[in-house]
């Protein structure tokens, strides 16, 4: 490299951050594979995530050598995986949580070689179970991980309302406690927003810890909690994107469509995913995150 080569290096503007979205699969739990991962990428998502749950379409045992080489030759993204654990399961579940990790990493492997998708899941428990059960969580916590890495796996981990580890302090240290290279976190505000929380101090707490971004709305009627499509509750969606561009954030922002507005009469799978696009696109593009 020449020195004017360099010094226009050093001159050049930082790239300009940028989100891609993606959407789901559990959100579409009627819909066949290839039906569902066509919907998302034609609706304008850049990636989708499957749903490995018992019940769904996209869960390892119902996906073939065949299956998975068309989901791998569409060259669609598949950035994340979801699945539904919980560290106060007896040793016989936790056993069979370890095998379905295994099970995870092989579909990862096989659907993206270049790129495996990252895991998640929700930790379980109750908000009361914290303390007394914070020896026991970190112990399990540390075995998924270490079942993770051993099969080339990433796996994030979030706080949840109704959680044993429901705030971002908490999600941090449970994540330090294990202190494994497989392990890290991922923020998801409208969990947040149900304790009042704040979205600006959450996110640049959660932020550097976080492998991708998860957005739903979320309210509390009754004292029970109600989670909506991006936009419409509450959350300050300017204040949320404006911090990403001054953090210079880049990554997968994914779209998470409630269990709660799956079971509600004329529940339309399409309809959430194109309205939940058009309303995020939008913010992000005045944001600057999105072409």
């Amino acid at each position: 490299m020449t020195r004017r080569s360099l010094l226009a290096l050093l001159a050049a503007p930082p790239p300009t951050p940028r989100i891609r979205l993606s959407i789901g699969t559990y959100g579409m739990q009627e819909l066949e594979t290839d039906r569902a991962l066509a919907l998302i990428q034609n609706t304008g998502y850049d990636g989708a995530e499957l749903c490995l749950m018992p019940g769904w379409p996209t869960e390892p045992s119902k996906l073939d050598a065949a299956a998975r080489r068309r989901i791998r030759s569409t060259r669609f993204p598949i950035p994340s995986l979801l699945e539904n654990f919980s560290l106060f399961a007896d040793d016989a579940a936790h056993h069979a949580t370890l095998d379905r990790i295994r099970r995870a990493a092989a579909l990862a492997h096989d659907i993206a070689p270049d790129s495996p998708p990252i895991l998640q899941t929700v930790l379980g428990g109750k908000p009361e179970q914290w303390n007394s059960h914070n020896k026991l969580m970190a112990a399990r916590l540390l075995d998924w991980a270490r079942v993770a890495g051993e099969n080339n796996l990433r796996l994030a981990v979030k706080a949840h309302f109704a959680s044993a580890c429901n705030d971002p302090g908490k999600l941090l240290h449970l994540i330090g406690q294990v202190s494994h290279p497989a392990l890290n976190g991922l923020y998801d505000y409208s969990h947040f927003q149900l304790m009042n929380i704040d979205l600006y101090e959450s996110l640049l707490q959660l932020l550097p810890h976080s492998l991708f971004l998860t957005v739903k709305d979320g309210r509390l009627s009754g004292g029970n909690p109600q989670f909506l499509l991006p936009g419409d509750g509450a959350i300050d969606y300017d204040l949320y994107f404006r911090t990403l561009r001054q953090r210079n954030y880049s990554g997968w922002m994914l779209v998470e469509i409630s269990r709660q507005l799956q079971a509600q009469a004329g529940y339309d799978p399409e309809r959430a995913a194109r309205q939940s696009y058009r309303f995020l696109s939008a913010g992000l593009r005045r944001a600057g995150l999105r072409p």
